[in-house]
Order: C-alpha cells, then sequence, then structure tokens
C-alpha cells in the first residue's frame, strides 16, 4: 500500500510542477481555449441604457418599501415594456410588465422578477420590499 503524504506536502509538490503560461496579444481567431490575463473593458456601455435582467415588473424601489408576505404591496399594471420597444414613463404607485433585456421605464429603478409575484392578471401583490437597482443592468 502506497504512504500517504500530508496534503500540505501534497500540494507543494503539485505547484512545483507547475509555472506561469505566457501572456500575450493574440489574433482573435488564434485565442480558442485561452483565458484573459486581464480584464477587458468596452469603451461604450452595451446597450447604452439601462436594461432588465429578467421578465418581470418594472417598480419604483421606494413603491414596495414596507411589503412582507403578511402585508404585501400591489401595484396596478399599468402597461407591457418588449424588448426593443421604448417604454412610457412610469408613474409613482405604479409597475409595468417588462421583458428580459427591455429598457427600463424612465422612474423604475427596479424590477421584481415574475416568478416573485402571483402573475394573476390586474395588481400585483409584491411580498417583500425590492432593492433599488435589483434586476436592472448596468
Amino acid at each position: 500500500m502506497a504512504q500517504m503524504i500530508p496534503l500540505d506536502d501534497y500540494v507543494a509538490q503539485v505547484l512545483e510542477t507547475l509555472s506561469p503560461l505566457e501572456n500575450g496579444r493574440l489574433a482573435l481567431e488564434e485565442a480558442h481555449g485561452r483565458v484573459l490575463a486581464e480584464d477587458v473593458t468596452a469603451v461604450v456601455p452595451v446597450p447604452p441604457w439601462t436594461n432588465s435582467a429578467m421578465d418581470g415588473y418594472a417598480v419604483r424601489a421606494g413603491d414596495t418599501a414596507g411589503a412582507s408576505p403578511q402585508t404585501p404591496v400591489v401595484l396596478p399594471v399599468t402597461g407591457d415594456v418588449p424588448a426593443g420597444a421604448a417604454p412610457q414613463p412610469l408613474a409613482a404607485g405604479t409597475a409595468q410588465r417588462i421583458m428580459t433585456g427591455a429598457m427600463l421605464p424612465e422612474g423604475a429603478d427596479a424590477v421584481v422578477k415574475v416568478e416573485d409575484t402571483d402573475q394573476a392578471p390586474g395588481p400585483r401583490p409584491l411580498p417583500e420590499r425590492v432593492e433599488l437597482r435589483a434586476g436592472a443592468r448596468p
């Protein structure tokens, strides 16, 4: 039976066999299977507007203050925002149904995931407070 060695010794032996990989610039077609040596940052935001990271309801986070499972906040749904459409501004105390990737309406600062609602037609009870910028990108 092989002799057991302490874990720290084993890790040290493995690390001795490793060496850092060279980094440098490659043509895109040569980069398959490679890993970035540093972060790449876009020069301009893409897309150039805040958008929904999920299907749900665009809201003002402040309108959900005090929401809990026992006392959900109910907001009337005043419109739909499909991806690619220019939304109407969001009035205080209302919500707009929004699709993934759609532009957040002016006045909205959060998105409630559709899974966190009862999905019934009409007003939506929100079982908990929504944090500012929740469900929004960037």
